[in-house]
C-alpha cells in the first residue's frame, strides 16, 4: 500500500515529475477506473425492477431518492475528500457500492429504498475526488502544461470508462438472460476488486502544511472558502450550472431509453448491444475531445455542444421515425455528452482553487443531482401518460430555457462585477 502523501500546498511550477512514480500512479488510477466502470447492471436494472412489478413512476422515485441522498451528501463528502484524503474517499465509495448492489438481490421496497440511498451516498464520495486526484497527478506528470496534460488524461479516463461500460453492458445483458441476479453479483465483485489499485495511489489531502499548529480539520471554514471561490467567478458558476443541467438531461434519457427499446420489442441482450453501440459513439467523440478543445475556444465550444444536445433531442422527439430518433441519440446526443464531459472537467479544474478542488467539484455533481431530482420523476410521470416523443420535446424545452437562463445569469454577474470595479 502506498502511504505517500502528495503535498497539495506545492504550486504547479514547483512540481518535479522525476521525483515521483507518476506513471505507476496513473496506471493504478486507470486500473481502478476500468474496474469500477464494468457496468454489468446499467442496461438491465430498470427492466429488472419493472419485472418485479415496479412502474416507471416508482422507478423514477427510486432514482430520485438516489439523487436526493447524493445531493445531501455531496458537500460533506467533498470536504471529506479535501481534508481527510481523496483516496480514502474513493475507497469508501467502493465499499458502499458493494453493499448497495447486493441489497438489490432482494428487491423488496425497504431494501430498495436503502439500496438507492446508499448508492447516492457512495457516488457522493466519488464525486470530485477522482477528478481532483487526477488533476494533481497531471501536474506531477507535466508541471509546465498541467491543463493540457489533464485534458488528455481526463479524456483517457473517460475512454477507459467507456470501454469498461461497453464490456460490462454487453455482458450484463447476456448475464441477465442466464440468471437475473448475476449482473448484480458481478458488479459487487468488481467494486471489491477496485480497492486493490487504489492502495497503490498516494493519499491526497489539501491543506496549508506550513501551519503546523493546526491539528484538526475545519470543514465549515473549508466549505465557505469553496463557496466564495465559486461566487467570485461567474464563469465557474456558469460552468457548474450548465454541466449539471446537460448531464442531468442525458442521464434521465439514458435510463428510460432502456424501457423505450424494451417497448419496441428488443430482448435484453439486444438492448445491451444497442446501448453498447451508443457507448462506442461516445468513445469516438471522447477520443476527439482534446483535439476539438485545442481547435475551439471555450466560449464557442460550450454553446456548440449544448446546441448539439438540443439537436439530438429534436430528432428524438420526431414521432414518425424511430430510425431518426435512434440516430439523434447515437450521434449528436453522444457527441455533445462526450465533448462536454472532457471540456467541463478541464475548464472547472482550471478555475478551482487547489485546496478546495474536491469541494468545488462536488458542487458540480451536486447541481447534477439537483437536476435529476426534478427531471427523473417528471420524465417517469410523463411517459406514463404521453408518448416518449412528447416527453423528449419537453426535455428539449427544459434544456434550452435552462441554458439561456444560465447564460443570462453569467452575463449579468460579469456586468455587475465590471460596473463595481469601474466604480471603485
Amino acid at each position: 500500500m502506498n502511504e505517500t502523501s502528495l503535498d497539495m500546498s506545492v504550486t504547479t511550477g514547483q512540481l518535479q515529475a522525476p521525483v515521483v512514480p507518476w506513471r505507476r500512479w496513473l496506471l493504478a488510477f486507470d486500473a481502478y477506473n476500468a474496474t469500477t466502470n464494468l457496468a454489468f447492471t446499467s442496461a438491465i436494472w430498470v427492466i429488472y425492477l419493472a419485472a418485479h412489478g415496479y412502474s416507471p413512476l416508482a422507478i423514477g422515485l427510486f432514482e430520485t431518492l438516489f439523487h436526493v441522498a447524493k445531493f445531501v451528501a455531496e458537500i460533506p463528502t467533498g470536504v471529506f475528500a479535501d481534508l481527510l484524503g481523496r483516496r480514502k474517499s474513493l475507497i469508501v465509495y467502493c465499499l458502499i457500492c458493494i453493499v448497495e448492489t447486493l441489497l438489490l438481490l432482494v428487491p423488496t421496497l425497504p431494501l430498495l429504498i436503502l439500496s438507492f440511498m446508499l448508492a447516492g451516498i457512495a457516488f457522493a464520495f466519488r464525486g470530485g475526488a477522482d477528478n481532483a486526484l487526477l488533476w494533481t497527478l497531471a501536474g506531477y506528470a507535466d508541471p509546465e502544461r498541467q491543463e493540457t496534460r489533464y485534458s488528455k488524461l481526463v479524456s483517457r479516463m473517460f475512454l477507459i470508462s467507456l470501454v469498461g461500460e461497453v464490456v460490462g453492458t454487453s455482458c450484463g445483458g447476456y448475464l441477465g438472460s442466464i440468471l437475473q441476479v448475476l449482473p448484480f453479483v458481478c458488479r459487487a465483485s468488481m467494486m471489491a476488486l477496485a480497492i486493490v489499485p487504489l492502495l497503490f495511489l498516494p493519499e491526497q489531502k489539501a491543506g496549508p502544511t506550513q501551519e503546523k499548529h493546526i491539528t484538526r480539520p475545519r470543514p465549515i471554514q473549508h466549505l465557505l472558502q469553496g463557496v466564495r471561490a465559486v461566487w467570485s467567478s461567474p464563469a465557474l458558476l456558469g460552468l457548474l450550472l450548465i454541466s449539471g443541467l446537460t448531464e442531468g438531461c442525458w442521464q434521465t434519457i439514458y435510463f428510460y431509453y432502456q424501457l423505450y427499446l424494451h417497448g419496441l420489442g428488443f430482448a435484453l441482450s439486444s438492448i445491451g448491444l444497442i446501448v453498447a453501440v451508443s457507448m462506442g459513439c461516445n468513445f469516438l467523440f471522447t477520443a476527439l475531445a482534446p483535439w476539438i478543445m485545442r481547435l475551439l475556444p471555450e466560449r464557442r465550444l460550450v454553446p456548440l455542444c449544448v446546441g448539439m444536445q438540443v439537436a439530438g433531442l429534436l430528432l428524438m422527439s420526431l414521432p414518425f421515425s424511430p430510425l431518426l430518433s435512434v440516430f439523434g441519440y447515437l450521434v449528436p446526443f453522444q457527441a455533445a455528452l462526450a465533448i462536454l464531459g472532457s471540456a467541463m472537467s478541464t475548464y472547472i479544474n482550471v478555475r478551482s482553487p487547489e485546496e478546495q478542488r474536491a469541494t468545488v467539484l462536488s458542487f458540480q455533481t451536486g447541481v447534477f443531482s439537483a437536476a435529476m431530482i426534478v427531471l427523473f420523476p417528471l420524465f417517469g410521470l410523463g411517459i406514463s401518460n404521453v408518448s416518449y416523443s412528447t416527453v423528449y420535446l419537453w426535455t428539449l424545452i427544459t434544456l434550452s430555457v435552462g441554458s439561456i437562463a444560465i447564460g443570462v445569469l453569467v452575463w449579468r454577474l460579469k456586468k455587475t462585477r465590471r460596473s463595481g470595479a469601474q466604480a471603485m
